[in-house]
């Protein structure tokens, strides 16, 4: 047997130490070297990952109807289709009218664009379309004043009627009672 010189270093008793980023790449890399090949199976099996083509995936028969469902046992299907089938009522040009008026939506909307705050396209587009159905409504019920829209744009008209209207500043006046 051949003689060891002794020395006062050991050397490594245990395994080298390694940190978890070259553990990781190491246990990734034995991984990806035993998945070689195809994976196991017969050439005929159409279940699988590598079919190729287009899988058909079948439903459930059971979920998801939409075949209206007696819950009477002497009602017939016919009524249950009927009923379900019935659509709100077309609102009178007047209740349109007053819904409009009341949404909530809009006001806070016009609030918005008096305040002068910029307002996204989604409520841009919808209040204008809201605002010219209000106008074709007012137009179609005979409400909309057309003198009102024709307000006086001179100041000489404003002028002329100040001077016609024959005011009295005496009457405005206050004057003590002395009796």
């Amino acid at each position: 047997m051949t003689r060891i010189k002794k020395t006062r270093n050991p050397g490594r008793i245990g395994a080298r130490k390694e940190n978890w980023e070259t553990a990781e790449q190491g246990r990734e890399r034995k991984r990806k070297a035993r998945r070689k090949g195809l994976a196991p199976g017969s050439r005929h099996n159409q279940g699988g990952e590598g079919g190729g083509g287009a899988t058909r995936v079948e439903k459930d028969p059971r979920l998801g109807s939409r075949k209206p469902v007696a819950l009477v046992p002497g009602e017939d299907k016919a009524a249950v289709a009927r009923v379900r089938v019935a659509k709100p009522e077309a609102l009178t040009p007047e209740q349109e009218l007053e819904r409009l008026e009341n949404d909530e939506r809009l006001n806070t909307l016009l609030d918005r664009v008096e305040a002068g705050d910029k307002l996204d396209r989604e409520d841009a587009a919808w209040l204008d379309r809201t605002l010219a159905r209000h106008q074709q409504l007012l137009e179609q019920l005979g409400l909309l004043d057309d003198e009102a829209d024709a307000a006086p744009a001179d100041g000489d008209d404003l002028w002329s009627r100040f001077m016609d209207a024959e005011l009295d500043p005496a009457q405005y006046q206050d004057k003590e009672d002395k009796s």
